[in-house]
């Protein structure tokens, strides 16, 4: 008994021990970046900017704190996209420096004395694209917490001045084919409503999978999913406004989702695991049935994704994405410079490596043989 009693006692010391010890370790002073993921967006015309780099401690400390910073490589760019569901690169060695690489944390101070980081030749850095610069903390007199790294993304924001007008009945006619066969897909379009009515296309096909706006029980300024799969956000849109639309879905789960501005606002589950695209697809049409059923507004960079697109891809890359994308089925910029004549009849260029160029089109379809007229492109900003 006596045994037992003493081994009680023990296994009691011990754990009290461990728990002070756990304490100790959740009081003691340590390092970190308080923000350890940072957005800077460049204008066009900046080719150098100086950003800080500041650790902070947990706790005031009773004596001076040093700090180490270097910088990361490759892997944890790599890391740090498979993380957040991004396919941002490293940024250009030519284009940073860090001017100091260590500091100190005052006694009595929470922030270190900032360190720069230098970005310069910004005028080299592609329009569109995102560069992360991975920061860690190398050394420090007290230890580091997770937060040891900030990941410091860089933008370069694409403007948009061109934009297509479909006002007047106008349309594009797309051809799909047998390849137009989906286990997972996304729809994206930037638009804008001149006015609403109650039934509008933004792009699809009718009957299968159709983005629109409107319909028998739905709101004229509310957006939709029809055909195989069908529901609605309660969200309202207003007119004269840009918005970023989504419709992404995912054989493999049967979860289809609608964004907007990068963030999802309505889900439903399925029936189906694939879609079959082959036919008629539109962008700002239905079908020869009901005529009226156009787009009443502007429209740019609308894409069709044989991937389900991730919540930051579609949010970081609204404005423009690389035609060469993994996935990107079809691209067509609505800008402008992207239209030609042959024939007798007016195209759309699709951007990506597939060439389902689109035609222009006013008036009923005719299974092709409509009227091809020229698009209206106007003179409108659209900017991050």
């Amino acid at each position: 008994m006596k045994l037992i009693k003493y081994c009680i006692g023990i296994f009691a010391f011990l754990a009290l021990n461990a728990c002070k010890d756990k304490e100790n370790e959740l009081l003691e002073t340590k390092v970190y970046f308080e923000q350890p993921q940072q957005r800077l967006k460049l204008e066009n015309n900046v080719s150098s900017h100086a950003f800080n780099i500041t650790a902070r401690v947990s706790n005031i400390s009773d004596s001076d704190v040093n700090v180490t910073y270097q910088i990361g490589d490759a892997q944890m760019v790599a890391d740090y996209n498979a993380k957040n569901g991004t396919k941002y690169q490293m940024m250009p060695a030519n284009n940073f420096s860090l001017q100091k690489n260590s500091s100190v944390i005052k006694k009595g101070s929470v922030y270190a004395e900032p360190c720069q980081l230098a970005l310069t030749n910004l005028s080299t850095i592609q329009e569109g694209n995102t560069y992360v610069i991975p920061v860690t903390i190398a050394d420090a007199s007290v230890p580091t917490i997770e937060a040891k790294t900030l990941f410091v993304e860089v933008a370069k924001p694409i403007v948009i001045n061109k934009v297509f007008d479909f006002t007047g009945r106008k349309y594009l006619s797309i051809p799909m084919d047998e390849k137009a066969k989906f286990n997972a897909l996304t729809y994206e379009a930037m638009i804008y409503v001149d006015n609403f009515v109650k039934l509008s296309t933004v792009m699809g096909a009718e009957g299968n999978l159709i983005f629109r706006f409107g319909d028998t029980t739905v709101d004229a300024d509310q957006i939709q999913v029809a055909g195989n799969v069908q529901f609605n956000p309660s969200k309202k849109f207003a007119a004269k406004q840009w918005y970023h639309v989504a419709l992404v879905f995912d054989g493999a789960t049967k979860r289809t989702e609608i964004y907007v501005d990068g963030e999802r606002v309505a889900e439903k589950t399925a029936s189906v695991s694939s879609f079959n695209l082959n036919g008629d697809f539109f962008i700002g049409y239905a079908y020869d049935y009901d005529g009226s059923r156009t787009w009443r507004g502007k429209m740019s960079e609308c894409r069709v994704w044989s991937v389900a697109r991730t919540a930051n891809e579609l949010k970081n890359n609204k404005l423009g994405v690389d035609p060469n994308s993994e996935g990107l089925f079809g691209y067509w910029k609505l800008n402008g410079t992207d239209v030609y004549q042959k024939d007798g009849n007016y195209y759309v260029k699709d951007q990506s490596k597939n060439h389902r160029d689109a035609t222009s089109r006013r008036g009923a379809y005719q299974s092709g043989r409509g009227l091809s007229v020229e698009p209206d492109v106007v003179e409108m900003r659209i900017s991050e």
